[in-house]
């Protein structure tokens, strides 16, 4: 059940792309990625209380590995007194992590049946896991032969989904109530699991992305892999494969300077993520997940995964055309809902275009409110010639939204008037893409830009629609 057939291991190598062979590549991806629902054995090694939440500290079988078993350790946390059965959260940990107690506790009392967990195997900075399996290192996680199923993310979301199956047949757990959160290559375990288990009721993604070779902190890595061995890991193993399955309504949340998951991939992930769905992106973080990220986190699994009073939704946020004034100020609008009053919207901002992500310094506006519309006013000096901008906004519940980052600059017209332009939301590094939507609200079609040092603009040639 868990080891890839001859002929199957046959199919991946001579139909290593979804183009080539999509039957087969449907049935590979099945075998490859299988993981039965149902009872998994489990057993409770210790047992102790933190004051109001029962701590046991467990061990559940998962996918094994080379031959042998593999074993996987957690902390279920629940607390002690309690109406009828609880919602669960299993927590993953992203690269050099383990199984957090402290947050398993803190969340537990809040009402939750929590499943903090060793990912599979040791690695780099993991001494202290208590889980069996392939080693959570690099190497693992980029392997694609000889046999795919070594790959440590295969392995990683079978302990997710074990975790899940756990979760259900625990006494104290409602299995129509399950959430999970992943945070880094945890986010991506979470993308990966949400995008085949349907058991999920709701998701929150903290960094992870899909597209990681198109821009990432291992992308020398990515280089240097032999064509095939990228194709492979593209087409099997990337959670860009599960975006358009994913089946919880899920959370993306990162920082604007992320260095393990730059920003525009993470954007192209969520836009082809076909669920319901919200994104919060947190200005000038790294790669740390910090109280800033846990508000809005445990407000959407509070939203999903519990009873929500009549009202309450999480905030959203409507862009409107950007338009200029005449005395060159350039005005981005926005309407927004929320589930609370007494938050806050504003517009982050950054002189520069889409390129070095990782050190841009964000920049807050705070708006001008009439008529249910907050208005951001730009001086012109800012377009000069290029910003990245967008909007977020926070509720007195903890939620929290933003919109995606797009860029605004400067464009001399064919026939040499200038005006500004507005991109998509950015999903390439480096580079701005279809659709552009001039101030004037004109769309310009089968264009190209050049960048003019001179007068510092961006000239556009082409025809408008």
């Amino acid at each position: 059940m868990f080891f890839m057939p001859i002929l199957l291991l046959l199919l991946i190598l001579f139909f290593p792309s979804p183009s080539c062979a999509d039957v087969f590549q449907s049935e590979a991806m099945r075998q490859l990625w299988d993981v039965p629902a149902g009872a998994v054995s489990a057993e409770t090694v210790k047992a102790y209380d933190q004051g109001r939440v029962r701590v046991e500290e467990i061990y559940y079988q998962s996918r094994p590995y080379n031959g042998e078993p593999v074993r996987i350790f957690g902390y279920f946390a629940y607390p002690r007194r309690r109406d009828g059965k609880l919602p669960a959260i299993l927590l993953s940990h992203g690269g050099g992590g383990t199984a957090s107690r402290p947050r398993a506790v803190a969340w537990a009392k809040l009402g939750y049946a929590v499943l903090a967990i060793d990912l599979p195997g040791k690695g780099e900075r993991r001494r202290a896991s208590r889980s069996t399996g392939p080693d959570m290192d690099l190497e693992n996680l980029l392997r694609t032969g000889p046999d795919l199923s070594e790959n440590y993310l295969v392995h990683a979301v079978a302990a997710a989904r074990n975790g899940i199956n756990y979760l259900c047949q625990r006494p104290e757990v409602d299995p129509d109530r399950t959430g999970m959160i992943g945070l880094s290559w945890g986010g991506v375990v979470t993308l990966l699991t949400n995008g085949q288990d349907g058991r999920l009721k709701a998701a929150v993604n903290v960094f992870g992305a899909g597209y990681i070779p198109e821009g990432c902190t291992w992308g020398d890595r990515f280089a240097a892999m032999p064509p095939a061995e990228r194709a492979r890991w593209d087409d099997y193993l990337d959670p860009k494969n599960f975006l358009a399955s994913q089946q919880a309504p899920i959370l993306f949340i990162t920082g604007t300077n992320d260095h393990c998951y730059y920003l525009p991939t993470f954007q192209k992930s969520f836009q082809q993520v076909p669920v319901e769905k919200s994104c919060w992106l947190i200005p000038n973080l790294k790669h740390r997940f910090l109280g800033s990220a846990e508000g809005p986190a445990l407000a959407w699994l509070e939203q999903k995964l519990k009873a929500a009073p009549a009202g309450h939704l999480f905030p959203t946020i409507s862009e409107l055309p950007v338009y200029k004034k005449k005395n060159g100020q350039v005005v981005i609008p926005v309407r927004t809902l929320a589930g609370g009053l007494g938050g806050s919207v504003r517009l982050y901002y950054n002189e520069g275009g889409p390129l070095a992500w990782t050190a841009k310094r964000w920049k807050a506006i705070v708006p001008y409110f009439a008529d249910g519309v907050y208005f951001f006013g730009l001086p012109p000096r800012l377009l000069g010639p290029e910003i990245l901008y967008y909007v977020s906004v926070k509720d007195e519940r903890g939620g929290a939204s933003s919109s995606l980052v797009r860029s605004l600059f400067k464009v001399k017209l064919p026939d040499g008037s200038e005006t500004a332009a507005v991109s998509s939301p950015i999903r390439a590094l480096y580079r701005h893409e279809r659709p552009l939507t001039l101030l004037g609200g004109e769309a310009p079609d089968n264009f190209s830009l050049a960048f003019s040092r001179a007068d510092k603009t961006y000239r556009l040639k082409g025809s408008a629609r």
